[in-house]
């Protein structure tokens, strides 16, 4: 409504702010629906959560998911009526808090949750990750969120600082990883035998493409576009881009299928399990995502920044620049990518929620399952 001049109400048309623009509104009911997902979530937990201590994984996981919608309802605090300086501070406690720290410690604990419900790492390890990652926010997320505010006059000091923080929050996730694929290589043996097979392996690789992409997407990406200097000529570019898509699609995209692929593996019963669509899917999905990055969006991004300091800024910008027949060429050559992505990627899954839905077992509901699907491979501390 506010798009199309339907409305200049903040309340139902749109805030003016890039990233927050909802209304006002329909902002707060988001907020209402996140925080009755945490009540499903809680609905799920509380026996387990009366069994545990507040500083184990259950209590953690809860705490990172009320984190959600809290954050987020920090959003609120700014308004269109205050000072750029004042909005942009509180807009970015939702862009980079929010998204960069809070989702982050929740995307940590959920992997390592799952990574120590499969047995592919030990819990005392996965604590020790989780427990880093609060430390990185805790010390660095406030300061990390300082090279998003570039055009709000912080010195170029707090842009550094800012660029670090931001860039070391994945470390975690990325130890996490290496420590779950060395537990994936003992897997590997134990799969040779026809006697253990490990029914979760492409549950735990997507899992592991997680914290590549978080690695490279949001770590090596992000931080090439938060140096101070190259910030101020590249931020809106293509670059930006290139590390949001990798980060977005990377991160929470293999995330969401890795949990999608735990859940189906559960619903769908053995005789009609097969591996081969997510293993098409897991290589179509990172393959067509690293064409995308690597054919199109970082050259892409790389000429829009010599552009822009060659030009300016404004002109890198352009409609007439963006639209040019060497971009033109650059945007089409994604295309491979995206039949791979498209076609291998989507239609596989697709095919396995459609088993999930067609062979779907009785409703029944067990605090264990009668038929483990997971074998143990790490040893508990």
């Amino acid at each position: 409504a506010g798009i199309e001049n339907w409305t200049r109400s903040i309340w139902f048309g749109n805030q003016g702010f890039e990233y927050l623009d909802l209304g006002r509104f329909w902002q707060v009911l988001l907020i209402i629906g996140l925080f009755f997902w945490v009540l499903i979530l809680y609905r799920g937990l509380r026996t387990r959560l009366q069994s545990e201590q507040v500083g184990n994984m259950p209590w953690l996981f809860f705490f990172s998911a009320l984190s959600i919608p809290a954050f987020y309802a920090v959003g609120l605090l700014a308004h269109p009526a205050q000072h750029f300086t004042t909005t942009e501070f509180w807009r970015f406690w939702v862009v980079h808090l929010w998204v960069e720290d809070f989702l982050e410690l929740f995307t940590t604990i959920l992997v390592a949750y799952l990574f120590v419900l499969l047995g592919v790492v030990a819990e005392r390890t996965a604590l020790r990750m989780i427990y880093l990652d609060v430390i990185l926010y805790s010390a660095g997320g406030i300061v990390g969120t300082m090279h998003h505010v570039y055009f709000s006059g912080v010195p170029a000091m707090h842009m550094a600082l800012g660029a670090f923080f931001s860039a070391a929050e994945v470390i975690p996730l990325t130890f996490l990883t290496l420590e779950a694929w060395s537990f994936l290589q003992l897997g590997a043996i134990q799969e040779s035998s026809p006697n253990a097979r490990f029914p979760h392996r492409w549950t735990v690789m997507f899992l592991a493409a997680v914290g590549f992409w978080n690695f490279l997407g949001a770590g090596v990406f992000g931080f090439l576009i938060n140096l101070p200097i190259v910030s101020y000529y590249e931020i809106g570019t293509a670059l930006t881009a290139n590390h949001a898509h990798a980060s977005m699609m990377g991160v929470y995209g293999m995330l969401s299928v890795g949990l999608a692929l735990f859940c189906l593996r559960y619903i769908i019963p053995e005789k009609h399990w097969t591996d081969r669509p997510a293993q098409i899917s897991f290589w179509s999905l990172n393959l067509g995502l690293a064409w995308m990055v690597f054919a199109t969006l970082f050259p892409l991004g790389i000429i829009q920044l010599y552009h822009s300091i060659n030009v300016s800024y404004y002109d890198a910008r352009t409609l007439k620049y963006i639209g040019s027949r060497g971009n033109s060429i650059l945007e089409w050559m994604r295309l491979p990518g995206d039949v791979v992505f498209i076609l291998g990627g989507t239609l596989p899954i697709l095919y396995i929620c459609f088993l999930g839905i067609r062979y779907m077992r009785s409703n029944t509901t067990t605090e264990n399952p009668n038929e483990i699907l997971f074998t143990e491979l790490a040893t508990r501390d």
